[in-house]
């Protein structure tokens, strides 16, 4: 009977071990800030309007039916320490606004930050994914604050 206890015991453990592991895949890069609700509209014009107070420049805006995408022109951050000791000379990231149909058909948009972060190793003309780093972190939280308050503020001016 003990015999069968530790058997199952051992099995148990093996398989949450293995379920616990990862497959050895590209890791995710992107950083996702989730920002809130908003209609398309509203979404559209407010992301405008907060993008330029942040110094975002719009590169494209693409309508996909089911939402909207806003893509901003890469910005060139300063250069961390962090990266520096990772041999990358040159930093670059992209934002993207994303606003997707939310399933309970009010006409409401989930809509996120999207940040995709490229560096440039040194003695290489080649741009590579890299970790966002904290810096870059602190100014889309600080973005996607004020865009929800925005979005909270004209639900409320209804």
């Amino acid at each position: 009977m003990n015999r069968k206890i530790i058997i199952t015991f051992m099995v148990s453990l093996f398989l949450i071990n293995c379920a616990g592991t990862s497959s050895n895949g590209p890791k995710v890069r992107d950083h996702r800030v989730s920002i809130g609700l908003a209609t398309n509209e509203d979404f559209v014009t407010l992301a405008n309007r907060v993008l330029n107070r942040h110094r975002f420049v719009i590169e494209q805006t693409e309508d996909r039916g089911a939402g909207t995408v806003i893509i901003c022109q890469y910005v060139y951050p300063n250069i961390t320490n962090l990266e520096i000791l990772n041999g990358i000379n040159e930093v670059r990231y992209q934002l993207m606004l994303e606003s997707r149909v939310k399933g309970n058909g009010a006409g409401m948009y989930s809509v996120r930050a999207i940040v995709k972060s490229f560096g440039r190793p040194e003695g290489s003309e080649e741009w590579i994914d890299v970790a966002t780093n904290d810096e870059t972190k602190k100014r889309i939280k600080d973005f996607s604050n004020d865009l929800k308050i925005e979005f909270e503020n004209r639900i409320r001016a209804f």
